[in-house]
This record gives structure tokens, C-alpha cells and sequence, in this order.
């Protein structure tokens, strides 16, 4: 008879957090993926809004892209960002001048977005950049963990609805 714990999940951006999702998000055919998406727009600057770990803005400045990420979880300065590319930052406030960048992009990201929040979040994309591209997990069953993160989970054509002027891959 074996006993297995669970780590009690607080729904934070922490540690815990992105060492349990290190794998999805530097997974190579994922990030090539986004790559490819990107690069149809022939951007010479790229942001990468909610870059997590940062492997797609790594691997854009491998294809001399200027690439930057930011994200909004303390730990990733701390911990695991080490290149003075990336920035702790809110969504909501990006802290660039408007329309610098080629190509916004996103993956993953509004859906751990409040409902609230969604509309001055992509506007400040917008605002920053001349293309936006985003990639979200439409309407999906969560799992207790994963609904701690995914505070939208609407279905795509509600996305389409609420984003007008973002390209949804």
C-alpha cells in the first residue's frame, strides 16, 4: 500500500510552478512552432508577453531577431532569467514606447488572464506593436490545478469575439 503526497498548489507563479511546467515550455517543437508563426511577418523586434522561462525569445535571438520577453512572476527574475532581456513587467502597463515592436506575441497567456483585465491587456499589446499574434488553450476541462491558472477558459469563437485585432493561432 503506497501513499502518494500532492503538493498542496496555491495557484502562484512560483518555483514549484515553473519546474512543473519546464518541460511543456522548452520543448523545442513547440517553440519552433511559434518561430514559424512569427517569422511569416519577417519582424526584425519581437516581444514576447508572459515568456515564462524564455525559450522562444532565446531561440529568436539564435535567428538574430531582437527579441525581449516579459512576464509578471518575481521568481523568474530571480531564479531563472539571467540576460538583460527579459523584464519583470505587467501586462496591463507595457513598459515600451508605442508600436516598437514588429510582432507581439503571446502563447499560453490570456487565458491565465482575469476577465476583468483581458481588454486593457490587449490593448497594450496592440499599443506596442504593429502585429499581434497570440497563441490560447480555448475552452478546455480543467483539471483543480490547472483552473487555479486558467482563470478564462472560454471557447474560441468568444476569444475571437473579445480580441479583435489579434491574430489567434
Amino acid at each position: 500500500h503506497r501513499i502518494f503526497r500532492t503538493m498542496k498548489n496555491t495557484g502562484a507563479y512560483d518555483q514549484q510552478y515553473f519546474r512543473s511546467s519546464k518541460r511543456f515550455q522548452l520543448n523545442p517543437k513547440r517553440t519552433d512552432r511559434f518561430v514559424e508563426e512569427i517569422l511569416k511577418h519577417n519582424p526584425k523586434k519581437v516581444l514576447d508577453i508572459g515568456c515564462g522561462l524564455g525559450a522562444l525569445v532565446r531561440r529568436l535571438r539564435e535567428l538574430n531577431i531582437e527579441a525581449y520577453g516579459i512576464d509578471n512572476a518575481p521568481v523568474l527574475k530571480e531564479k531563472f532569467w539571467k540576460e538583460g532581456y527579459f523584464e519583470y513587467a505587467d501586462a496591463r502597463a507595457i513598459p515600451y514606447p508605442d508600436e516598437v515592436f514588429d510582432v507581439v506575441f503571446s502563447a499560453d497567456f490570456f487565458e491565465h488572464i482575469e476577465e476583468k483585465d483581458l481588454d486593457i491587456v490587449a490593448n497594450e499589446m496592440k499599443r506596442v506593436g504593429e502585429v499581434v499574434l497570440a497563441e490560447i488553450a480555448f475552452e478546455q476541462e480543467l483539471t483543480e490545478r490547472q483552473g487555479k491558472y486558467h482563470v478564462t477558459n472560454k471557447p474560441k469563437e468568444w476569444w475571437m469575439n473579445k480580441l479583435p485585432g489579434i491574430e489567434i493561432l
